[in-house]
């Protein structure tokens, strides 16, 4: 009963230490990524420095604008990040369900819960 228990333990860490492979493998070590990673984070300082800069009133119908197209294209940034994501995603969901189908059979007939009450349905 122990070792079943050790078991699903060592296999879900190792799928989890998997995952965050494939994820490293296929996002965070391209450069496409870190490209994307530091757009981000110098459009985000110069967003903040914008919404910091406006404080003349006259001016502040231009420098609303500018603000509203900032932030725009750092939203439009995000998106394409995300999509840079989305790749790692769909081939981890596929890695999983294989491996769910792959433990299914293994633990077909293995009793996993005892009720300590009958089923009422």
């Amino acid at each position: 009963m122990y070792a079943d228990a050790l078991l699903i333990i060592v296999i879900s860490i190792l799928t989890a230490l998997l995952s965050e492979g494939i994820t490293w493998i296929l996002v965070y070590r391209t450069d496409q990524y870190k490209r994307l990673k530091s757009s981000i984070e110098k459009q985000s300082k110069r967003l903040e420095r914008k919404k910091e800069a406006v404080t003349d009133i006259s001016r502040q119908g231009g420098q609303k604008r500018k603000i509203e197209k900032a932030e725009e294209r750092l939203k439009n940034v995000n998106r394409d990040l995300s999509m840079v994501k989305m790749k790692s995603m769909v081939v981890i969901s596929f890695t999983f369900m294989s491996l769910m189908g792959m433990f299914n059979t293994l633990y077909v007939l293995f009793c996993v819960l005892r009720f300590l009450y009958p089923a009422l349905f």
